[in-house]
């Protein structure tokens, strides 16, 4: 037998025993396929666990399991006492315990500060392994320097005891901070942007947290400052990606799993590889996230079993509900989130930079909205007295009013009379160019479209692979040209985007309440080189003959190459000259853009990478 089968029918077996028997079968053979040889393989494993598990069950797994329901929680001496000198720290009082030892509130007598201190218990303090990846670690956190991750200030040795001191966070817990309540969609969004861009900076130390959860997220009280916690399981990624199912990661086993069928730290929000005990890299941070911010959208979890094993089977195989059945919540927000709970990591975000941009355009996006929205005026019980103050206050408003209502209607009098005597006086209507646009996109892969496509109100970071249809439309008529503007370094090139032959019968004409898709059969693509594309939209109410000249760039082979130079120098000089600042709504599905005069002149820009 090769390594490679071996480690091949040990992730399987691995990942196996973690199951009920129906699930575990059905796992089983959905892994081995048609592979009858890795299927027989696999189940002597399994067989031989299970006679093993019942031949020393009283003196074995029972046993410690059993061991702490025994054990006199009260009679237990704490790791450390209240008051009691600790090195150069003062305990003065117990935060808490957990799996990796007890925290403690303590004073560092050297700088006079309060800290939290966690000493860890004994059994892992003896595991040296683990102890020297601890140090490794906590160098390497406490150097990062980010405002929402946790601050080390210590890692040390007292009397044989090991000890974490930290900054001492007064707040509570994500989890608690849920506990009962749904949080606005501006606040989620804060939140899961604090969390990425602690883990951005972790990542950019090639450290994986892997036990991102509520409960390892808090948020200050005074502030609302997030600071991720625990990087007690994490790891320092030895390589960048790994093959999912070819190198398995017994340490992540280790640590998770302590007796047949049990799992350390809270299953719901691990990924796939995670459960299956698979390779571990960023992507497994940015799986939990987004489990996270579907919990706080829909107040529900997207993987939650009766019991672990079922747990496991949904994260494995079963796709959560969307958001927007469940809740109100904007589509791009619902992208986001199923792109990071992908079950595939290569279909994932890759890094957590790339999803904190996204998130931040949704952030840019409501932060506009609420501008608009317009709050009731509070109401607040009477006064004593105040009743026949706003009684008056009440006469005086009717009394104005119907002085204004005489006046306004003595003003249209005269009008009409002026009017009357000579009809060439009027008052002519405000002139206004309105155009209202929507983005649809379609990702592809090997020159193919999968997923779903999406509409988009307006931009977002997208991503190599994704292609994009821009619709418009007027409730005037007018005339609309659009040019794609390249992310060049020097001057920049155009290419003719709309008119062509093949859209709107080749007229730049565009009717009152007409939508036009542009293309109408094809996709747009972006520019191979990353950076920030330019999709200019110009709406007139005549035509433009210096732009209706450029139909004759319009060509599929170049993709309305405008090969000119002369061209795409009068072309940037005329849109330097026309630009102006339109007034622009950016709603929950679309987009709309409003310039005083005869004349729109607008750009859509397309950051890609």
């Amino acid at each position: 037998m090769t390594p490679e089968r071996w480690q091949q029918i040990s992730r399987i077996f691995k990942s196996a025993i973690l199951l009920d028997n129906e699930a575990r079968a059905a796992y089983v053979a959905s892994q081995c396929g048609r592979d009858d040889s890795l299927r027989v393989e696999v189940e002597k494993l399994i067989d031989s666990h299970g006679k093993a598990d019942a031949d020393e069950f009283m003196h074995g797994v029972a046993a410690e399991a059993a061991a702490p329901l025994l054990t006199d929680d009260e009679a237990r001496p704490d790791l450390l006492n209240k008051g009691q000198q600790f090195g150069s720290y003062i305990i003065l009082d117990s935060l808490g315990s957990g799996g990796m030892g007890e925290v403690y509130l303590a004073r560092d007598t050297r700088l006079d500060r309060t800290v939290a201190l966690k000493a860890l218990s004994p059994d892992i303090s003896q595991d040296k392994r683990r102890m020297q990846r601890f140090r490794q670690e906590a160098k390497v956190v406490s150097s990062l320097n980010q405002p929402n991750i946790l601050t080390v200030f210590e890692f040390g040795e007292v009397d044989g005891l090991n000890f974490l001191a930290t900054e001492f966070i007064d707040g509570e817990t994500l989890r608690d901070h849920l506990h009962n309540k749904r949080l606005k969609l501006s606040e989620i969004v804060d939140i899961s942007i604090q969390v990425l861009a602690a883990l951005d900076a972790a990542h950019e130390a090639r450290i994986v947290h892997r036990d991102i959860k509520p409960e390892n997220v808090m948020l200050r009280w005074r502030d609302g400052v997030v600071k991720v916690l625990d990087f007690g399981l994490a790891k320092l990624t030895e390589q960048k990606y790994s093959t999912l199912g070819h190198d398995s990661d017994p340490e992540a086993i280790t640590e998770f799993r302590t007796a047949p069928g049990t799992i350390m730290g809270t299953i719901n929000y691990m990924s796939p590889e995670q459960a299956q005990g698979g390779e571990i890299d960023e992507r497994t941070d940015i799986w939990s996230t987004g489990v996270i911010m579907y919990e706080m959208v829909t107040g529900k979890m997207p993987f939650r079993g009766s019991t672990t094993s079922h747990t496991i089977v949904q994260i494995l195989e079963k796709h959560p509900v969307p958001l927007t059945k469940l809740v109100k919540a904007p589509m791009e927000l619902e992208r986001i989130v199923m792109k990071a709970i992908a079950k595939k990591p290569r279909e994932r975000y890759q890094a957590a930079k790339d999803m904190l941009a996204d998130l931040r355009s949704v952030q840019k996006r409501l932060e506009m909205e609420a501008e608009f929205e317009q709050t009731s005026p509070l109401i607040t019980p009477d006064e004593p007295g105040l009743a026949a103050k706003k009684k008056r206050v009440l006469v005086f408003a009717v009394v104005g009013m119907l002085l204004v209502t005489a006046a306004i209607f003595a003003v249209n009098i005269w009008r009409s009379s002026r009017s009357a005597i000579n009809p060439s006086i009027t008052t002519p209507a405000p002139v206004e160019r309105t155009l209202t646009y929507w983005i649809t996109v379609q990702k592809f892969k090997d020159n193919n479209p999968y997923q779903d496509p999406f509409t988009l109100a307006g931009e977002i970071n997208f991503e190599a692979g994704y292609r994009i249809r821009v619709n418009v439309r007027s409730p005037q008529q007018g005339y609309l040209y659009i040019l794609n503007e390249g992310p060049a370094s020097g001057a920049p090139e155009y290419n003719i985007v709309f008119p062509t032959p093949s859209a709107n019968k080749g007229s730049s004409l565009l009717q009152a309440g007409q939508i036009v898709q542009i293309p109408e059969k094809s996709w747009l693509r972006f520019d191979a080189q990353q950076g920030v594309e330019k999709l200019w939209l110009v709406f007139s109410e005549n035509a433009l003959p210096e732009l209706d000249s450029l139909k004759q760039f319009a060509s599929v082979q170049t993709g309305g190459l405008i090969t000119d130079p002369l061209r795409n120098k009068a072309i940037k000089d005329y849109l330097d000259t026309q630009i102006s600042k339109p007034e622009v709504e950016k709603g929950e599905s679309l987009t709309t853009v409003k310039a005083a005069g005869q004349l729109l002149v607008y750009a859509i820009k397309l950051e890609h990478h």
